[in-house]
């Protein structure tokens, strides 16, 4: 079957990911009023991000023993089960246990997409599809905020998650009728212990960043501390560890996958914070501040499809990363301190949009075909990881930098009081962005791309 057919036939079900990960944004002022969700509200976003995250990595593994179709069935049927409970939900932990399932569901969705690509493309040429997915992309992350505004103004939130339905629908079809040749089996155990302790290491990391959770700190650090270690003792003792060590070893591979949680980490910042701020600071509505994240979606599509040919044709990638990463410490700046906004969310989007196609191609280079499922899992467990780390750490930023005592009560707060919150995470963003820079430069080599699938 020809590649183009394979992408025709996952397309959907990374259209489904990233629609998920970007409709809810808009409509998360309108679900806080509505359900009283207080300081809590940004848990409806980290909820499904905390899941997700925590359950790639057994996609991936589960995938190389069992099959790639098989466990795409499993994760699309577990994300359409809780969209139609995030629909129906009556009340905030009701909603938020729904995220949960969702999540568990999502957590396959993407990361299985790019592993059945990853089976058919030369590493060389994924830049070059990384323009028909930035395509896809494009529709789905530019339509999730203008649905999400005007589903919420319009008709109900709740109609965010039904929507969810028909997509999911057709993509279970085209994924079952065009990829069975997938469905390879290895007859290995599954490394049950250690992903039980690579959930609760995610899970407690997740709890002890976000300023939402009751758990005291000291509690968390301990647990944390703990599931580390026993981690490292079953990882180091299992047969076919869910963790490979050797991973750690091919080159970019580590580096990659750090590179691709602090692009997320960014990512989410502003996905998530920028249309709060307009709506709580600057009075805008659900749907015009829509359609100010739609410059950002744009111009990160803009830069992978510029980015992803480019790479296709040079066989180079560490320019891009680079210069996606400066683009973006300077977009963060500019937006902090409000000069031309509108251009740094631009220049913001066309940074992180040129990172992730580099950074695909360099991790689909390293990885062997027997290790492909678990390795690109645990890349897109790096992003998902920064997608939720980047939403707890500026919700603790955003927090700190309050009144004392007014997180639970924030629609008490005037523009100028609410303005701190939003100048610190926009500060403490743009440090990560510079960050990441730096680590580029001195830690990410340049490798030559194989051409010819592996």
């Amino acid at each position: 079957m020809s590649p183009k057919t394979i992408f025709a036939s996952v397309a959907l079900v990374i259209a489904l990911g990233s629609l998920e990960k970007s409709i809810v944004t808009t409509p998360l002022p309108i679900i806080g009023a509505e359900l009283n969700a207080g300081a809590a509200l940004t848990w409806v976003v980290t909820a499904y991000l905390l899941a997700a995250t925590a359950a790639l990595p057994v996609y991936g593994k589960l995938s190389d023993l069992f099959g790639r179709v098989r466990m795409l069935n499993i994760g699309i049927g577990l994300f359409l089960a809780g969209s139609v409970a995030c629909a129906l939900a009556q009340d905030l932990p009701t909603l938020l246990g729904a995220r949960v399932l969702q999540g568990l569901g999502g957590g396959g969705l993407i990361a299985l997409a790019f592993t059945v690509i990853a089976d058919s493309i030369p590493p060389r040429e994924v830049g070059k599809y990384q323009g028909y997915i930035s395509a896809v992309y494009a529709v789905s992350s530019i339509a999730g905020p203008l649905l999400g505004g005007y589903f919420s103004e319009q008709l109900s939130w709740r109609w965010i998650f039904w929507i969810n339905l028909p997509l999911g629908a057709l993509a279970l079809w085209l994924v079952n009728r065009n990829l069975g040749h997938l469905n390879v089996r290895r007859h290995s155990r599954f490394d049950w212990k250690g992903a039980g302790l690579l959930i609760t290491v995610t899970t407690l990391t997740l709890l002890l960043l976000s300023p939402e959770t009751s758990l005291p700190a000291l509690w968390l650090a301990a647990g944390l501390v703990v599931a580390l270690l026993l981690l490292i003792l079953v990882e180091r003792r299992a047969h076919d560890p869910i963790l490979p060590a050797h991973l750690v070893r091919l080159p970019g591979y580590l580096v990659s996958v750090l590179l691709a949680l602090a692009s997320q980490l960014l990512m989410f910042a502003v996905l998530v914070y920028l249309p709060l701020q307009m709506q709580w600071q600057k009075g805008m509505g659900a749907s015009e501040s829509g359609l100010y994240m739609v410059i950002f979606m744009v111009c990160i599509t803009a830069g992978a499809f510029v980015g992803g040919k480019l790479i296709g044709r040079s066989g180079h990638y560490r320019r891009f990363v680079v210069t996606g990463f400066a683009l973006a410490a300077l977009a963060l700046w500019q937006i902090h301190f409000d000069l031309w906004a509108n251009l740094g969310l631009g220049l913001a989007g066309l940074g992180l949009g040129l990172v992730l196609p580099a950074l695909s191609v360099v991790v689909q280079n390293a990885l062997p075909r027997e290790d492909r499922g678990i390795g690109m899992s645990l890349f897109n467990f790096g992003r998902e990881l920064g997608g939720a780390v980047g939403v707890a750490i500026c919700a603790m930023l955003f927090h700190s930098a309050l009144p004392a005592g007014s997180s639970h009560n924030l629609a008490s707060l005037s523009p100028a009081e609410l303005a701190p919150g939003f100048g610190a995470t926009y500060v403490g963003m743009a440090l990560i962005a510079s960050a990441a820079l730096l680590i580029t430069l001195l830690a990410l080599k340049r490798h030559e791309l194989a051409s010819k699938p592996a």
